[in-house]
């Protein structure tokens, strides 16, 4: 981290694109880093995040530059450097926009949008453009992606205090188109808002526990006890926070905590 700032330091969005990378050696190793830091452990993908940016430096930018940007400005953003975590960000769109790489579209859109923009914007402004990102992968073929898109436009909406029917009508067609493009394991990660918003609409006969039709195994135990055996500590988070939001939303304070 301290080195690309280094690197970054005093450097525009004019500056780190007066040079194009066109060593195709280069480009491969770059395409290598980015689909390595999009399926790698997080902890290891900020690496390879920043090596990208770092070679952008150093050799040129390329159509995995933006997201280099947008990863390293999540990280900032998680940091607290809100400043600098929307200056990159910007550098993000900016230099995917220079390049026409409308391919990443989605994949850069899903990393801002589901960090430093839900910081520095407003909320509702970034329904719209997760909603685009979302249909750009679909065109794109990125399906998987374009499924991260999706839950994160569902978590949003939820939160800028739409009806609950209208975001479980939404919910349920995303779901839906989720499972066409056989993306039900990136979809998992709404599964506990999808059954937080039946609890809220008293579908449910423990409205304090995150139990119910949505979760695909017996009670949230169960699916919290898979998720931890299975390594996957998005999902946990997502679903140990919708836990605690109808847990306090129900006066159950004990549980909550």
């Amino acid at each position: 981290l301290f080195k690309t700032k280094l690197l970054l330091m005093g450097k525009d969005v004019d500056i780190i694109m007066s040079k194009v990378m066109d060593d195709k050696k280069m480009l491969a190793i770059m395409d290598l880093l980015e689909t390595t830091s999009v399926y790698c452990p997080s902890y290891f993908s900020h690496i390879l995040a920043f090596r990208i940016v770092q070679l952008s430096i150093s050799h040129g930018v390329s159509v995995n530059t933006a997201f280099g940007f947008a990863y390293y400005s999540a990280v900032l953003c998680h940091l607290g450097d809100l400043c600098n975590a929307s200056k990159y960000a910007k550098f993000a769109l900016d230099i995917m926009q220079r390049m026409q790489a409308r391919q990443k579209y989605c994949r850069v859109y899903s990393v801002l949008y589901s960090m430093t923009f839900l910081k520095t914007n407003h909320m509702h402004s970034c329904l719209d453009p997760v909603l685009k990102a979302h249909r750009e992968g679909l065109k794109a073929g990125d399906t998987a992606h374009a499924t991260v898109c999706a839950v994160i436009y569902c978590n949003i909406a939820f939160r800028c205090e739409k009806k609950l029917a209208s975001v479980k009508q939404v919910l349920t067609d995303l779901k839906r188109e989720a499972q066409v493009y056989n993306q039900e394991s990136v979809w998992g990660l709404a599964v506990p808002l999808e059954q937080a918003i039946l609890n809220l609409m008293g579908c449910a006969d423990k409205p304090n526990l995150l139990d119910g039709d949505a979760i695909p195994v017996e009670n949230i135990e169960t699916f919290i006890t898979n998720a931890k055996s299975d390594d996957a500590e998005r999902l946990l988070c997502v679903a140990y926070y919708y836990q605690m939001l109808v847990a306090y939303i129900f006066d159950d304070l004990e549980l909550a905590i």
